[in-house]
């Protein structure tokens, strides 16, 4: 599906818009949904990565890391679960130090990347940090700093990436990496859900806006010829 395709299904059937699965975060389609949502995207600095995933967690079984799974688990790659990543050199990349674990225990939980992003790029306190230094360290690397620079407070990094309801949920008091994985990927859906819609209501305001530019175009040029 490419991106006009897109936003017709958006404008005609938005549930099934907000559903609907791209073949992957770095897809066509991906990169021109970045384009148009998120002000600060380039694609030589920027890559398509997923906010929350399954994989990972999927791993632990009440409270403790197996390191295996009898099921398969594929990652959910519709618009609420996609954002662009910085690039970096892989060793303080943003992405891949999400992944992985120390202590026999996985660490790609979302609240554990936003606390850090929270904590370590804008000085906010957070009480309920799960420490993890390979992204601790990743945040301080100079090149990511400047990044979270760029966006004024961490309130606007959460806007401008459409992930503040992502956090109000976690400040609230639940943790993801304290979840049961079905509880985990039920609550996660909908938290993907709500942020596919603010996503979609965007696109829609895009699209009216330029619809009503090419109107007032079309009426200032149909006065200017009966001139």
């Amino acid at each position: 599906m490419n991106i006009d395709k897109y936003i017709e299904l958006a404008l005609e059937k938005t549930e099934e818009a907000i559903e609907y699965e791209l073949n992957s975060d770095n897809s066509p389609l991906a990169k021109e949904l970045y384009r148009r949502l998120f002000p600060f995207y380039n694609e030589n600095e920027f890559s398509g990565d997923v906010a929350i995933t399954w994989k990972s967690p999927s791993l632990v079984k009440d409270g403790h890391y197996i390191g295996r799974r009898d099921f398969t688990v594929v990652n959910n790659k519709s618009i609420g679960n996609l954002f662009p990543n910085r690039k970096t050199n892989r060793e303080f990349s943003l992405n891949t130090n999400r992944n992985g674990y120390i202590g026999r225990f996985p660490h790609d939980h979302f609240d554990i990347f936003l606390s850090h992003v929270a904590k370590y790029a804008y000085s906010e306190e957070v009480s309920f940090i799960k420490e993890y230094y390979p992204l601790k360290r990743a945040i301080l690397y100079k090149d990511n700093q400047e990044f979270f620079k760029s966006f004024k407070t961490y309130d606007d990094y959460l806007e401008q990436n459409y992930f503040t309801e992502i956090w109000n949920y976690i400040c609230s008091g639940k943790c993801f990496f304290d979840m049961d994985f079905e509880e985990f990927k039920k609550e996660s859906l909908k938290l993907i859900k709500c942020r596919g819609k603010k996503m979609i209501k965007k696109l829609k305001q895009q699209v009216s806006w330029f619809a009503d530019r090419a109107w007032a175009v079309f009426i200032w040029g149909a006065k200017l010829s009966n001139w």
